[in-house]
């Protein structure tokens, strides 16, 4: 029912994609044994999604050979991946070739945006210009999600800090 909701909302505001954590209680990488639940419940998702003519966009923390995998199990061209770089990095895992693997008609949006310590610009564990061109070279296009990224220094300045990762954003790639 909550699904079918939030697609009727969805086709209500024209908003063409949907972000669904499968987060702490279903994380495929710790609970590996919640799979099964959880491909039915994408399956049912994804036919919902699929009759509105709308995308689920689901993050998982698995690498993304097991994100592949998951897809094919739903088997559903309205569940896709919604990326998010501070998972590759958490996990050890070069983001460009996690893009690549996943290639861009698995990827909805992408969560551009790490744990909080420092601005985008200044994350030494975030290579921007090598992931804008990892998707350029992908000619994946589609919405950046800003959330973190903070400067320690001044964590409680959202507006300065939600701005400077969103001119840093829109300098790697508007620009071009």
């Amino acid at each position: 029912r909550m699904i079918q909701d939030c697609v009727d909302t969805m086709v209500e505001m024209n908003v063409k994609v949907a972000f669904l954590p499968l987060g702490v209680v279903c994380d495929l990488q710790k609970k590996p044994e919640l799979r099964p639940k959880v491909v039915e419940r994408l399956k049912m998702a994804g036919e919902i999604a699929a009759k509105a003519g709308v995308v689920i966009g689901v993050e998982t923390s698995l690498p993304a050979v097991e994100e592949v995998k998951l897809l094919d199990e739903v088997g559903s061209p309205a569940i896709k991946i919604y990326f998010n770089f501070s998972n590759a990095v958490k996990n050890r895992r070069d983001i460009p070739t996690e893009l690549r693997v996943l290639g861009k008609d698995r990827i909805c949006q992408i969560h551009a945006t790490n744990e909080d310590g420092v601005w985008l610009e200044n994350d030494l564990k975030i290579d921007l210009p090598k992931i804008k061109q990892t998707l350029d070279e992908m000619r994946w296009s589609g919405w950046l999600v800003i959330e973190r990224s903070r400067d320690a220094n001044d964590p409680r300045n959202v507006k300065k800090n939600f701005s400077a990762n969103t001119a840093y954003l829109k300098q790697m790639f508007q620009s071009r």
